[in-house]
């Protein structure tokens, strides 16, 4: 348990808010950034994008709180912070067809085998993904473990409700920027994977 937990963070969305948040969600453009850790990427598309309604995802209530204050200092207003476990939280919190984007970004590859099990792509977690996507929706991938990536893509692709975007199967260093902090850490010593699927 966290020693700090961070009572009171602003625009987060708590289960007591679940009917409420489904009715923000409809009519709307919703993007999800699930494990958002400090909310670069989050902070990066907002400041561009102020229509599209931005929720970060994070397990972490330390990072959560982190991600809400810095895009509230920023004036940011179109962002929902949700703290706690990935699956569980689009299992709970989104009805389906209800979101048009989702990123996971260099989530923690856990590489020790018998870690594999802590990985949040699984079976049950892409069950939800394409549940809650929208047609046409994308879920959009991210890691510098090579390994980590292959294994992503043959997980994806034994969904038939989703198709490769991309012309390779993985695309690596196709961005010269990339706003996370795993991107400017990682991108100087090793290839960066890229993986985007679609909904039919």
């Amino acid at each position: 348990m966290e020693k700090n937990t961070f009572p009171l963070i602003k625009n987060e969305v708590c289960f007591k808010d679940i009917h409420i948040f489904t009715t923000l969600l409809q009519n709307r453009k919703v993007i999800l950034d699930v494990g958002c850790g400090h909310g670069d990427f989050l902070i990066n598309k907002t400041a561009i994008d102020k229509e599209s309604l931005y929720i970060g995802i994070e397990i972490s209530r330390k990072r959560t709180f982190k991600t809400s204050e810095r895009l509230a200092k920023r004036n940011v207003k179109n962002y929902r912070v949700i703290n706690g476990d990935g699956e569980l939280i689009l299992k709970t919190f989104f009805q389906e067809n209800s979101v048009d984007e989702i990123y996971i970004l260099f989530p923690d590859p856990w590489l020790k085998k018998q870690q594999w099990k802590n990985r949040i792509f699984k079976p049950s977690f892409l069950i939800q993904v394409i549940r809650i996507l929208k047609q046409n929706g994308i879920i959009f991938f991210a890691t510098d473990i090579e390994e980590y990536a292959q294994e992503v893509y043959e997980l994806l692709s034994s969904f038939k409700e989703i198709k490769n975007v991309f012309e390779n199967h993985i695309e690596k260093n196709i961005f010269s920027e990339f706003p996370t902090l795993f991107f400017n850490k990682m991108s100087p010593l090793r290839p960066i994977n890229y993986i985007c699927f679609k909904k039919d």
